[in-house]
């Protein structure tokens, strides 16, 4: 009976755990976005502070959240000697806060991959449609 008992906890157990790391991940973003601030990026773990342009319209803004909060997350090695993201994004708060992201973007109908400063592991695929919006968005600025 023991050992029956035993087998049935072990199994779920590993069952939990196996559930546990097929989850994707989806990007924390804060509420109240007061703007978001482009730059071209000079390489992986450091936002480049030479901005090309700082978006303060809600319509835009809302635009960026909501791809972002819809980019699918996955642990990804990321070869930072010989990649380099095309934009650095600066996201402030209305409280102060504010988060650092490396965005490679992807061309037209490909993903975009997005990912925070510091944590370039930790990937977040943009879907093509995504991938669009941004594109329209950072061209015309």
């Amino acid at each position: 009976m023991r050992k029956i008992l035993l087998s049935f906890i072990l199994f779920f157990c590993a069952l939990f755990l196996f559930a546990c790391q097929s989850q994707e991940k989806q990007m924390t973003m804060l509420n109240g976005i007061s703007s978001i601030s482009v730059s071209e990026s000079d390489g992986y773990g450091g936002i480049n502070e030479n901005y090309v342009t700082t978006i303060d319209k809600d319509t835009i803004i809302s635009r960026f959240e909501e791809i972002f909060k819809n980019a699918e997350g996955k642990k990804q090695k990321v070869d930072v000697g010989t990649e380099k993201p095309d934009y650095d994004i600066l996201i402030r708060y209305e409280n102060g806060e504010t988060h650092g992201l490396h965005l490679v973007l992807g061309n037209t109908r490909e993903k975009s991959r997005v990912m925070y400063v510091g944590h370039e592991n930790n990937v977040f695929d943009i879907s093509p449609e995504g991938t669009k919006v941004l594109r329209g968005v950072l061209d015309n600025q």
